[in-house]
């Protein structure tokens, strides 16, 4: 690992729990909107998952954005009960969630002790396939917005690919002015931080803490199960 320049992260469940934070900010959120106070939260919260899982591969293909993502996971979710709602209804509820779920962002000076010592050596970057509207805030909210200049924070919705389209990493090194073999890719999804960003020409740490199972062959140059772990290999 001689030759590496730059380190590229994802950001949601990779840099932070976004999955706890979803969780809280939509329990918070179900329990309390006029839409949805009176359901099962938690069955609710189960359909919203399973929606939302299902649409999540229409996004990738591009054959939604994020706010029709967001209202036909909301709205399915609700049809499971016999209830119809507006697209309007949809975009509060949303707002509501949003400002939940941001409120549960809190940054780890473990995390944040670690990317500034990797900054000292190593150009550093963020590739996600997240929501433009949440990511600066997310950053600011963990504590690491000096360390991922805005010119370094790659978007999947703005630059028009998602992992693992091979276009986005061929887009982000050509900003970067960087060769594959001197960049490191880290990351939780195996298809689009791991197989996607080798299949790129890019080595890989698989961040793995429910120790899931490798779905392809590819050899990561690690599998971690804390961030902290990276120093390890860097």
């Amino acid at each position: 690992m001689s030759a590496l320049t730059t380190i590229l992260f994802d950001l949601d469940d990779t840099l932070f729990d976004f999955s706890a934070c979803w969780e809280k900010g939509m329990q918070q959120t179900v329990a309390t909107h006029p839409l949805t106070a009176d359901l099962d939260g938690a069955a609710l919260l189960e359909a919203l998952r399973r929606h939302g899982d299902d649409l999540w591969v229409d996004v990738i293909a591009k054959r939604y954005d994020f706010t029709q993502y967001r209202q036909l996971r909301l709205q399915r979710a609700m049809a499971d009960f016999n209830r119809q709602i507006s697209a309007e209804e949809v975009d509060g509820f949303q707002q509501a969630y949003a400002a939940a779920c941001m409120n549960a962002v809190t940054g780890d000076s473990a995390v944040q002790q670690l990317i500034s010592e990797l900054a000292e050596r190593y150009t550093l970057g963020i590739v996600t396939n997240g929501p433009v509207d949440m990511a600066f805030i997310k950053l600011s909210r963990l504590g690491l917005s000096d360390y991922f200049p805005k010119e370094r924070v790659f978007l999947s919705e703005l630059i028009g690919y998602h992992k693992p389209d091979p276009r986005i990493y061929a887009t982000v090194l050509q900003e970067l002015g960087a060769e594959p073999a001197q960049v490191l890719f880290v990351g939780d999804t195996w298809d689009a931080d791991v197989a996607g960003a080798m299949d790129a020409g890019m080595s890989a740490v698989w961040i793995n803490p429910k120790g899931k199972k490798p779905a392809t062959s590819h050899q990561p140059l690690a599998t971690i199960e804390r961030l902290e772990q990276l120093r390890a290999y860097v």
